[in-house]
């Protein structure tokens, strides 16, 4: 059994606020393989690294994101709601989250709203594509990345794929599994074909974890990183 990689889900958000330069700080120090961060623009274009429409549940603003300028969005403070030693965190400007990430993690960018181009682009231009990829609940924007940017690394869902075969069909690159539809042989299935395995879950049930070690997911997109070490730790060493 080989150790899974750790996604950290909106960087290190159990420590830190989510989607922010503290949590990524804090990914890397807890040894994390990728960040995976959200991204959507301003009303004037900025892409910016957020997970809500609105900026109220993340800052001290109200309102939609893409009805504020970018002079409006940097004056935000990002990190007051979760704890007073994170006051004055700014929301992301990608360009300079993706700076921040440069030749420290690997990076995972769930596209909310925004070009696929661009954000292919701006990693490109870092010599972070290679280990880059992409994901959005869009359609459109899962079509348009597809169909652009085609070396911009894809995953897709099994819940919406339905099929190894489905995921392979689509070009992906990666397929992600929930607890609800993961097992044994459909991971061994994607293996087989090419894919890399991931998956995504925001718990904390050991069970989950151990099904997922002993499955050999290879990717673990997930918020309990120091748990999931220990059940993975576990499990190898009543193995070997």
């Amino acid at each position: 059994m080989k150790q899974a990689a750790i996604v950290c889900h909106r960087g290190a958000c159990l420590v830190a606020p989510e989607n922010t330069f503290a949590s990524l700080e804090k990914a890397i120090e807890i040894g994390a393989d990728v960040v995976e961060f959200d991204v959507r623009p301003s009303m004037d274009g900025v892409l910016y690294v957020i997970h809500d429409a609105t900026v109220d549940r993340t800052t001290d603003g109200t309102g939609r994101l893409s009805d504020m300028t970018s002079k409006e969005v940097d004056r935000l403070d990002a990190g007051s709601w979760f704890g007073p030693e994170f006051a004055g965190e700014p929301v992301p400007r990608l360009d300079v989250f993706l700076d921040a990430c440069q030749g420290r993690i690997a990076t995972y960018v769930e596209i909310k709203d925004g070009d696929p181009a661009e954000i292919r682009d701006m990693l490109a231009v870092r010599g972070m594509l290679e280990d880059a990829w992409t994901f959005s609940f869009e359609q459109a924007i899962r079509a348009e990345t597809r169909a652009k940017v085609p070396d911009f690394k894809r995953m897709v869902l099994f819940n919406q794929v339905g099929s190894v075969e489905r995921a392979v069909a689509q070009d992906a690159h990666i397929l992600e599994f929930h607890e609800n539809d993961l097992t044994e042989e459909r991971v061994q299935e994607a293996k087989k074909a090419g894919l890399i395995t991931q998956m995504f879950y925001g718990g904390d049930d050991p069970s989950v974890f151990e099904n997922a070690v002993r499955f050999g997911i290879e990717q673990m997109n997930i918020d309990h990183v120091e748990l999931f070490r220990s059940v993975e730790r576990n499990i190898f060493e009543t193995a070997a």
